[in-house]
């Protein structure tokens, strides 16, 4: 039986692989480590400007400076020409600060100008969040956590391929908000609540067609007003 000869993987023979291949190998490290790869090659720089998932966490941000250096990466990476042209597959930002909303906002413009398809937002401390995640073509997944949304009443919502919404921990102005925003969705398949709080004491009023996309709703009593889902193919409701 003929013996198989492996070649020894070198940062040469990696660089001789397609961009593509290199591109998907990156993606799966945090944003940080895929740019320390850029040590051993230069040539893996626009590369790392041009990854379609991007996955950014300050858990380990221990200070001002870090804060800084945090940000900064976020900056290059989101409004570098490198990256305009390149759909943003996925987008998931677990952001800590207490800063003002005004960079952050930019940071989901630049998203949806790369079109993107799967947006994660964990926000405990910013004080409020405009709803211009609402208004964008091509989201297909909208997963929130521990966020408030400011009022929608003179904002676009508009939300046409979106096919699952999760949110956790987020609070509404107002009942008649969150209808605008489930109204806004008009293909959602998938919609999970746990501690939405929408004001719910205020009733939303008018007539609201119930989502007919929909097939799976996992929400807690009092949350989501039933007419909403009454139609849905599997429903599950909690009360927390």
């Amino acid at each position: 039986m003929p013996q198989l000869h492996s070649r020894p993987l070198t940062v040469e023979s990696i660089n001789d692989f397609p961009d593509d291949i290199l591109i998907h190998i990156l993606s799966f490290l945090p944003i940080r480590d895929a740019f320390r790869t850029t040590i051993l090659s230069k040539t893996w720089v626009p590369l790392c400007y041009s990854l379609p998932v991007l996955h950014f966490d300050d858990k380990d941000v221990n200070n001002v400076k870090e804060r800084i250096q945090f940000r900064q990466m976020l900056n290059a990476v989101m409004f570098s020409p490198r990256s305009k042209h390149v759909t943003l597959n996925s987008f998931n930002l677990n952001y800590r600060s207490s800063d003002d909303c005004f960079t952050f906002e930019k940071w989901i413009e630049a998203a949806k100008q790369r079109r993107i398809e799967k947006l994660y937002l964990y926000l405990p401390k910013i004080k409020s969040l405009a709803p211009t995640i609402f208004c964008c073509e091509t989201l297909v997944v909208l997963k929130l956590f521990s966020i408030q949304v400011t009022t929608m009443f003179r904002s676009s919502v508009d939300l046409p391929s979106l096919k699952t919404l999760y949110m956790c921990f987020v609070s509404f102005e107002d009942m008649k908000d969150l209808m605008k925003l489930l109204s806004a969705c008009p293909m959602l398949e998938n919609l999970k609540t746990l501690c939405v709080d929408a004001n719910a004491g205020v009733t939303a009023g008018g007539y609201f067609e119930p989502l007919s996309k929909l097939i799976n709703a996992d929400i807690n009593l009092f949350e989501v007003p039933l007419r909403a889902v009454y139609n849905v193919q599997s429903l599950y409701v909690f009360w927390v």
